[in-house]
C-alpha cells in the first residue's frame, strides 16, 4: 500500500451511508447495543459515512428472533441468519437497500463479535452477531461491520486500529484504505 492509504484523517468524498438491519435474540438479556451502536456511528461520521439503522437503534420488539436462552452453536448460525430473514428480508422492501444483518445474540465462539462470511462458513452475504458483553472501547460493533465490508477475518496489527482484535488501547484509527474497502461493501450506498 501506498502511505497515503495509511491516512488516519481521509474523509470519504460524497454521501456514504451504512446500512443496517438490527435484531435481537431472545438470549440477549442485557441490551448494550446502544453503547456499540453510537461507538460506530461515531467512527464512522469521522470519515463522512452516515449510518442508517432498520428498524430503530432502540430494542425493537418486531425484529426479535426466538431462540431460547442458550448460546446459540456454530453449526446453528445459518439457521439464526434465516429467522433474520423471516422476520426482515432487505431485497423484498420497495427502497431495495441491501443492509448488513445485524444480530445482538449470545453465541458459542471466543470474543465479543463475530462476522459469518460468505462462502467461507456460510452462503449467505456477510452478517455479524454481537454479544451482549461488550470489550471496553465498544468497539465490537464497527470492528464486525470492518470484517463484513472486507469479507474476511484479518486483524490489523496496529494496536490503535478498529481492526485490531485487542480493545487495549482503544481502537479510534480507521485509515484511508480500510475507509475506501468499507464504501465498496455491499450493505453501503
Amino acid at each position: 500500500m501506498a502511505k497515503s492509504d495509511w491516512d488516519p484523517d481521509y474523509k470519504l468524498p460524497g454521501n456514504k451511508v451504512v446500512n443496517l438491519c438490527l435484531f435481537w435474540a431472545t438470549n440477549y438479556k442485557i441490551n448494550s447495543s446502544l453503547k456499540t451502536i453510537e461507538q460506530a456511528e461515531k467512527r464512522l461520521k469521522e470519515h463522512n459515512i452516515g449510518i442508517n439503522i432498520y428498524p430503530s437503534r432502540n430494542y425493537t420488539k418486531s425484529h426479535i428472533i426466538d431462540v431460547g436462552d442458550e448460546a446459540i452453536p456454530p453449526q446453528d448460525y445459518d439457521k439464526l441468519r434465516r429467522k433474520a430473514a423471516a422476520v426482515f428480508d432487505d431485497q423484498k422492501t420497495t427502497d431495495k437497500i441491501q443492509r448488513l444483518p445485524i444480530i445482538f445474540c449470545e453465541f458459542v465462539a471466543r470474543g465479543y463479535g463475530l462476522t459469518v462470511l460468505r462462502g467461507k462458513n456460510s452462503s449467505w452475504l456477510a452478517y455479524c452477531l454481537v454479544s451482549q458483553t461488550l470489550n471496553q472501547d465498544y468497539s465490537t460493533l464497527i470492528h464486525e461491520i470492518g470484517h463484513a465490508a472486507a469479507n474476511n477475518g484479518q486483524h490489523s496489527p496496529q494496536k490503535s486500529n478498529f481492526m485490531h482484535e485487542s480493545s487495549y488501547p482503544e481502537r479510534t484509527i480507521m485509515v484511508k484504505a480500510q475507509i475506501q474497502l468499507l464504501a465498496r461493501a455491499y450493505f453501503v450506498r
